[in-house]
């Protein structure tokens, strides 16, 4: 059975890291959903997180292909638990003089950023757990939801081990 689970490289930060990657699961008919990458604490070293659908013997698979690539210097498959998982929302609805001060107040309770207001809009941002997330968004659906923006899923392991 496919489940989701979030796939950490490290890699030396060369161009078109990502579109091998990307290219490598396409050609083995993996699917990405989401990818953020970044730089790392290591000076030309990239931290990408992917977050993929697979079963055991597909991730394992996944695994040993990321790590055929010149330049990977790491892989890891993230546990289910003892995992710090966020991301990033930018949403803009609908707003008026009259439910402006709602939405700030549904923002505050999921600790969401105004980040600009216009005559018939506003921007708010939000960083959680996908969950978190999907609570705002049906809750914003009242409002009218006029763009989304999310980025994919940033992932850390809990302690110090990498």
């Amino acid at each position: 059975m496919n489940k989701e689970h979030q796939v950490l490289v490290i890699a030396k930060n060369t161009p078109g890291l990502g579109t091998r990657i990307l290219a490598l699961f396409n050609r083995r008919g993996f699917n990405v959903t989401k990818m953020t990458s970044g730089v790392s604490n290591e000076p030309g070293y990239a931290r990408l997180t992917l977050t993929v659908e697979a079963d055991d013997r597909a991730l394992d698979q996944i695994q040993k292909q990321i790590y055929k690539l010149i330049d990977v210097v790491k892989v890891k498959v993230l546990a289910t638990e003892n995992v710090v998982r966020r991301e990033l929302m930018l949403i803009k609805v609908k707003a008026t003089a009259a439910t402006r001060s709602q939405i700030v107040q549904i923002a505050d309770v999921y600790r969401g950023n105004v980040l600009d207001i216009s005559p018939t809009s506003m921007i708010v941002e939000v960083i959680g757990s996908a969950e978190k997330l999907d609570g705002f968004i049906q809750i914003m659906e009242s409002y009218g939801i006029l763009e989304i923006a999310k980025t994919g899923i940033t992932a850390m392991s809990r302690g110090e081990k990498i």
